[in-house]
């Protein structure tokens, strides 16, 4: 409808703007792990995310449409397009009505493949919350992304090691700081490209693709089997 009324439509998908991600995908592009072949996105956590939003508790559907979509999106957004998602899931907390782990194997059209693993039922000696953590083999190297935004990166060039730390804007807070910064991010790049008449890189068409992949795995959820991406995209 949009393309036809020959109007711009961005989805909110800021996730993938956050700054460590950022400097992930750059390492990508720079060539300097070679041909990525593995990947996992990885957010564990023991948060109460119900006290602030405690209607979490009380859908079906939990993790994977709330947290799941940011975290598939960026393994697009590093790995390219999915062809095939197997997924299982497991509700720990008997006290909501939703899965509050979602573990999804995927197929990615370049070749690679990837690991993307949800908790929050996850209880750890420091609580990470809300980071995301990125594992990528390449066929030249590694690139991890860890707690506390370390990132290291192995490759044609020896190792090195830095901080990726978010900027804490004036009006941020931690540890949200991370989620806010990317907010200004993708705002930003929306404007840029109204300005130029580009679309943005979270256009219709491409988070399509992530909301097919939530919809593909609670459908693998149930049946337990793989569920091909191109079916649901026809």
């Amino acid at each position: 409808a949009c393309i036809d009324a020959g109007v711009p439509l961005m989805v909110h998908e800021n996730f993938r703007w956050q700054s460590p991600i950022q400097a992930v995908r750059a390492v990508l592009d720079s060539g300097e792990i070679g041909t990525p072949f593995f990947g996992r996105i990885s957010f564990r956590s023991a948060y109460d995310v119900f006290s602030g939003q405690p209607y979490l508790a009380t859908g079906k559907r939990f993790i994977i449409e709330d947290l799941g979509i940011h975290i598939l999106d960026i393994a697009r957004f590093l790995l390219g397009d999915v062809s095939t998602i197997t997924t299982r899931t497991a509700r720990i907390n008997s006290e909501i009505a939703g899965e509050d782990v979602a573990t999804m194997l995927m197929d990615h059209k370049s070749g690679a493949t990837s690991v993307v693993d949800c908790s929050y039922a996850t209880k750890l000696a420091t609580e990470p919350f809300p980071q995301t953590l990125v594992e990528i083999d390449g066929s030249d190297g590694t690139i991890r992304l860890a707690q506390d935004y370390q990132l290291t990166i192995t490759g044609r060039n020896g190792t090195v090691v830095s901080d990726v730390s978010p900027p804490l804007l004036p009006w941020a807070s931690r540890p949200w700081h991370n989620i806010q910064e990317s907010v200004v991010a993708i705002q930003k790049h929306w404007v840029d490209c109204l300005a130029k008449g580009t679309d943005p890189a979270t256009s219709g068409a491409d988070n399509l693709r992530t909301l097919a992949l939530v919809e593909a795995a609670y459908a693998g959820a149930a049946s337990r089997e793989p569920v091909q991406l191109d079916a649901l995209l026809r």
